[in-house]
C-alpha cells in the first residue's frame, strides 16, 4: 500500500486534506525492529515518527544507563514529548525504543512544527496526545512516590495487555524492574506472590494475565 493511501486509511476523519497531503508529500515510510531505537537520548530530535502499527515503549533515560518506564505509543499516534523537544530545539530526553515490530511515518521535526501555525488539527492532535501522556506521567509520578511494588506492577501488567490487546505478556522480569525502577528481586517476588493468589501465570519470559 502507498504511503497516501496508508495516511488516508488512517487519519482521513482526523486531518484536513491539505495536511494529508503535506503528510503524504514529507513523510517517509519506516519499519523497524523490536528494541530497536527510534528517538535517542541526548540526540537533537530530527524527525517526529506517527506510529502506523506496533507499540513503542518512551522512556526517561539520563544516557547513563538508567531510566524509569513513561507511557506506550501505538497506532495514530506519536510522542508528544518528543514534538515538544523539537519545537524548542532541544535535545531528547527520552528514548524512543521499538517493543514489537513497528511501522511509522518519519516526519522531519522542521516541517511538523511548521504545521502548528497552518492547521487546527494539527494542533488539536497535539493537545489531545500532550493532554494524554501528560496525565499518564502524572499518575507514574504518584505511583512510584506512594504506590507499593504490587500494585505498580499490577497496573503495568494491565496497561501493557491493554495496549497489546493480549493477556500473555512476553517479557523477562529484568525489563519490568528495569522499567519500573525496582530490583529484579522484588518484581520476581512480587510475581510468584501474584501467581499464588491466581492472578497470574509465569512461564519463562511469560506473564500470563488472569484479571
Amino acid at each position: 500500500m502507498k504511503l497516501d493511501e496508508i495516511i488516508n486509511q488512517n487519519f482521513s476523519n482526523q486531518f484536513e486534506k491539505k495536511l494529508l497531503n503535506e503528510i503524504s508529500s514529507n513523510g517517509i515510510l519506516k519499519n523497524i525492529e523490536p528494541d530497536k531505537i527510534l528517538v535517542e537520548v541526548r540526540r537533537e530530535i530530527n524527525f517526529i515518527p506517527i506510529i502506523i502499527s506496533g507499540i513503542v515503549k518512551v522512556k526517561r533515560r539520563d544516557g547513563k544507563g538508567n531510566g524509569i518506564f513513561i507511557h506506550y505509543l501505538s497506532k495514530n499516534q506519536t510522542s508528544a514529548i518528543a514534538l515538544t523537544y523539537a519545537l524548542e530545539s532541544k535535545i531528547s530526553e527520552i528514548r524512543l525504543e521499538a517493543m514489537t515490530e513497528v511501522t511509522y511515518v518519519a516526519i522531519p521535526t522542521k516541517i511538523a512544527n511548521a504545521w502548528f501555525s497552518k492547521y487546527e488539527s494539527w494542533r488539536k492532535f497535539y493537545t489531545t496526545l500532550n493532554q494524554k501522556q501528560t496525565s499518564y506521567l502524572i499518575n507514574e509520578i504518584n505511583s512510584l512516590a506512594f504506590t507499593k511494588v504490587e500494585d505498580r506492577v499490577i497496573k503495568f501488567l494491565k496497561y501493557t495487555s491493554q495496549v497489546t490487546q493480549n493477556n500473555l505478556i512476553e517479557m523477562k522480569h529484568f525489563d519490568i524492574a528495569r522499567d519500573l525502577k525496582v530490583s529484579r528481586e522484588a518484581i520476581s517476588r512480587t510475581l510468584k506472590k501474584l501467581e499464588n493468589q491466581g492472578v497470574v501465570q509465569l512461564n519463562r519470559n511469560k506473564i500470563m494475565l488472569n484479571f
